[in-house]
């Protein structure tokens, strides 16, 4: 009978671990500002709590919830399980984000602020710290967690009610008031912008040349700025959702006002036209062979380019990058002078691409792998001809091959000797390669490991999560606000 009544005792005090989804939301339950499933809080003291908490809204205009359990999952911290649970209820208003919660854990001896958006500022996490360690903590080792409470949320309402703050908290609720323009006003930004996009746009698409699809495989270092500059783009929106969290991120998307939008809207676009510039750049580089008439272009381009900057100021970048790069060839396309001192005529390489008569093999594959170009300057009676070198883009990736004295010669790649298999591996040698003539340079030979399968037979990962994508606040009564993990915690 004794062991029967042990075992009883030890069933009904069983620790619940809730889940985010399984703690009660007071406004649906009907119990106020107040979550208190285990009972943690008596009856009487969750009363007087919830008409405190009452009056101290309607004073300070915060919404604030108030949660006590004796635990909650083991797998997670309460810094990420008070977030959540608040993200998910969308405690305070959604234009002004002002909501306050506060989490306690009675058995984990642990509990946490959380603040809206709006709050960050007002209430900084250090404040609140203070707050936690003068009146939470001593209540709470007493177990008197309904006086704790009620001291640590009164101080919170003084200190908010002081003039600056409340006139800052003003101006944060006053944000709803920007929705109530007319629609004419609200989309004149969106309006502007898009004309800009669109001007901008279709003048680029004037002033870029077309070229062959064989053509517009090449890869030139315009591409190069152009894919680099995407994937960093991409690369910094990756690591904010890392470092904020996707919640957040999506809730500051949807708490935009129009204002707002239009800013985020101009800004995609300034770095849309920026890359489509790029492009335009690239489509004249392998539009034109000859580099006097792609300096030539590019000038008529850029000097269009300039009212580009009202839609996208970022193409100042690719404006001042082109104007160094101009004034150092200026001295480059001035006529040279033949054995009589007369001027000599410079061979339009667009016209004559191959540069017959005046290149051999060896120098084509230097302009072809953009280690040197070459002007080909002709005297007027056609008697004499200079050719004159300059140094390309990848001038220092090459050296000069000892067979064929050009500056061909580049560590090319891993060439297979024996193929690997599933089951074998195979043998390679890493050379030294000449782009003209083909002489190749042995540095070592290396194995290539075994071709692996990469199936999967892994298998997929368990239900890890607790499900938070489905959180909303639209199956409660608060305003929907949202947080990004403003607050502080402590414990005892």
């Amino acid at each position: 009978m004794l062991f029967l009544l042990v075992l009883g005792m030890e069933i009904s005090f069983a620790q619940h671990y809730y889940t985010v989804h399984q703690i009660p939301d007071p406004k649906i339950i009907g119990t106020g500002y107040i979550s208190n499933p285990d009972m943690v809080l008596s009856s009487n003291t969750a009363d007087s709590l919830g008409h405190t908490i009452s009056m101290l809204e309607n004073k300070t205009k915060v919404e604030i919830a108030v949660v006590v359990v004796r635990n909650f999952e083991e797998n997670e911290d309460i810094f990420n399980f008070a977030l959540k649970l608040f993200n998910k209820w969308g405690v305070g208003k959604a234009q002004a984000n002002n909501g306050l919660m506060l989490f306690i854990a009675a058995d984990r001896k642990q509990y946490r602020f959380v603040t809206g958006y709006g709050l960050e500022g007002l209430l900084p996490d250090a404040a609140l710290k203070r707050i936690g360690d003068h009146y939470l903590l001593p209540a709470f080792k007493k177990e008197d967690y309904g006086t704790g409470t009620t001291e640590a949320l009164i101080t919170i309402a003084e200190y908010l009610g002081q003039p600056a703050n409340k006139k800052e908290l003003d101006q944060l609720l006053g944000k709803k008031g920007m929705t109530a323009y007319p629609w004419f006003v609200t989309i004149i930004p969106f309006l502007v912008i898009l004309l800009l996009f669109v001007l901008v746009l279709g003048d680029l698409k004037k002033m870029t040349p077309f070229i062959s699809q064989e053509k517009a495989k090449e890869i030139i270092g315009y591409d190069k700025v152009n894919g680099i500059g995407c994937a960093g783009l991409l690369f910094s929106i990756f690591i904010l959702i890392i470092t904020l969290g996707f919640e957040p991120v999506i809730s500051w998307f949807k708490h935009l006002d129009t204002f707002d939008i239009a800013i985020t809207l101009y800004v995609v676009f300034s770095f849309f036209l920026l890359f489509r510039y790029f492009n335009a750049l690239s489509a004249i580089r392998k539009a034109n062979v000859d580099d006097l008439n792609f300096v030539t272009t590019v000038k008529t381009l850029n000097s269009r380019a300039r009212w580009y900057l009202i839609a996208s100021p970022l193409i100042l970048l690719g404006l001042i990058t082109e104007s160094i790069r101009n004034k150092r060839s200026a001295g480059r396309f001035k006529a040279v002078l033949d054995s009589q001192n007369r001027e000599m005529s410079r061979i339009d390489r667009n016209e004559n691409k191959s540069g017959t008569p005046y290149l051999d093999p060896g120098q084509l594959a230097e302009e072809k792998f953009e280690v040197n170009t070459y002007d080909i300057w002709v005297s007027q009676d056609l008697k004499e001809q200079k050719i004159v070198s300059y140094e390309g883009n990848q001038f220092k990736s090459f050296e000069v091959c000892p067979q064929c004295n050009f500056r061909t010669f580049k560590y090319h790649k891993v060439i297979p000797v024996i193929k690997p298999t599933y089951s074998k591996e195979g043998e390679g040698k890493e050379a030294r390669t000449c782009g003209n003539c083909g002489f190749e340079e042995l540095i070592k030979m290396i194995v290539l490991p075994k071709i692996s399968l990469t199936g999967n037979d892994s298998g997929s990962s368990g239900s890890g999560g607790s499900g938070d994508s489905s959180s909303s606040s639209s199956s409660s009564s608060w305003g929907g606000g949202s947080s990004g993990g403003g607050g502080a915690g402590g414990s005892w």
